[in-house]
Formats: structure tokens, sequence, C-alpha cells
């Protein structure tokens, strides 16, 4: 089983425990907070309930084991095991399903030092969605380490190369797969170039279905299997051409976004700790 299968099955269980506890615990989270202590559900899912404590515990987990794609970017204690980009999904998955657990544990009853902490968590987790994006947006080779500007060029260079020469298209196909690879470009800078890469790659779904009737419709027969590689040569070209034209602002706004994520982190990290020890000093306990 593929690393990105099991990665696509684990998000199904999150989202689906989380669907299953929300929705059975909705009642609960729909009555005013004065009637709540009176409600059947009130012993499971309370902050401090059964449910509520579970998932709390689970989701703080999830939250506290985010800090080790951090050790093993900086290959902390040695670490160094496994493709940086493999961790790196595995940190968002945890990102993402650790703020729904935690969600759930508050019961929407936030007050005091407690929605700091919440509210930051919120801000990393949706700066943390950004900043994949961002990420997906810097040129990378297979291992994931970032390409530099001559070197995306020269692999842009080599993919139009390779379409030109090593398939024999006829003209009218070779100048529609140029149009789709040309629409890629843009002059936008700023967040006005990423405003532009999220269109682009909104279109490329409808672009590349496009790309595939033409060549199928062009003259000659162009065998099933060589319009797979070609569409699949032609869109890497275009991305790369996109983000070759973004790419300064990208790293730019990166860097802004590495400025904004961390604090919040911090704050999060350091008022849970505060939050826990309270818990534990007023006797609660492992509830597992």
């Amino acid at each position: 089983m593929t690393f990105r299968r099991v990665l696509h099955i684990l998000y199904a269980i999150g989202f689906t425990a989380v669907a299953v506890i929300f929705v059975t615990g909705l009642p609960y989270y729909q009555l005013p907070l004065t009637e709540r202590p009176h409600a059947e559900l009130h012993t499971a899912f309370k902050p401090g309930g059964t449910w509520g404590h579970g998932v709390g515990i689970v989701g703080s987990t999830m939250v506290l084991l985010l800090l080790l794609y951090s050790a093993r970017k900086r290959r902390w204690m040695g670490l160094s095991m496994g493709r940086l980009s493999r961790w790196l999904d595995v940190h968002i998955l945890f990102g993402v399903i650790g703020p729904l657990l935690i969600t759930l544990h508050t019961a929407g009853k936030l007050g005091g030092i407690v929605s700091i902490s919440y509210f930051s968590m919120m801000a990393v987790a949706l700066s943390g969605v950004f900043g994949r994006y961002l990420y997906m947006q810097i040129p990378r080779d297979a291992r994931g380490h970032a390409l530099g500007i001559e070197r995306a060029r020269a692999r842009a260079a080599e993919i139009g190369e390779s379409l030109r020469t090593e398939h024999h298209l006829p003209d009218d196909v070779v100048a529609g797969v140029q149009r789709f690879v040309a629409m890629s470009s843009t002059n936008a800078n700023g967040l006005r170039a990423v405003f532009a890469t999220i269109g682009h790659d909104l279109r490329m779904r409808g672009r590349v279905r496009r790309l595939r009737r033409f060549m199928r419709q062009g003259q000659g027969e162009i065998p099933e299997a060589a319009i797979d590689e070609i569409v699949g040569l032609a869109r890497e070209q275009s991305l790369l051409q996109r983000r070759i034209a973004v790419l300064e602002s990208t790293a730019r706004l990166f860097h802004h976004w590495h400025v904004f994520h961390k604090p919040f982190a911090i704050i999060m990290i350091v008022i849970m700790f505060v939050h826990v020890g309270v818990t534990l000093a007023f006797g609660y306990r492992w509830i597992f």
C-alpha cells in the first residue's frame, strides 16, 4: 500500500470520527450554556466529559506531534529518516484533524485565556493551509528539494524539447500544446500573483480535458497512451512556467508567512500547557 493511500485512509478515518462525534453530540451543542448541565448528554460531551475530555486529549496530542516536522526539518537529535515532503503531509494531517477534535472538546464554550489558545490554533491551522499552497508553488525535484530558477527553466525547456522532437506530432497538435502551455503565463506580483495562481489551478482540469479532446480530433491518429504522456508533459511544463513566473513573489510571501505562522504556534502551545496544568491541578486525569 502506497504512502498516499495510507494518508487518504487516515484522513477518511479522522473526518469520519469528527463527523460521528459532532452529529451524536449536536443536540447538546445546540443547547444554551445555562441548560447544558441538565441535559442527558452533558456527562459525555461537556469539555471534561467522557467524549469531550477524550477528544481533547487526542486533539492536543496531534497538535504536539506537529512539532516533529520542525524537528525533522532541522534534524534535531539526529532525526533524518523519511522524505521531508512526507513528514509535511503528516504534519498537515495532524494540523487539520487535531483542531477539529479540539473544537469538539470546547463544545463551543470559550472564555478567558483558553480562548486565546483556541483562536491562535485556528489561525495556525488556516495559515498552514495557505502556507502549504505557497510551498507547492516553489518548483521542486522528485525528492522535494527546491529548484533554483535556472534549473526550473532548464527542466521546462527540456520538456518543451521532448514534446517537439520525440513524439512527432502534427503541426496543429504542436500549436495546440503550445497554446495550452502559454496560458500559464502571468505578469502579476505579490498577492495578485497568488490569486492568479489559484485561478490557474482552478481552471487546469478543464484545460487538460479540452487539450485531450483537441488531440483526439487532430490530424492523424495519436494512441491514447501517447496522449496521456503528452498531456502529462504539457501539464508539467505549464505548471513549471507558471511557478517560474511567480517564484519571486511566492518566495517573498512564504517568508512573511513564517513570520505570521510561528508566533501563533508558540502562543497556542504555551497556553495549552497552562490549560493542561490547571486541569491536572483540579483533579482531572487521563480519561483513557
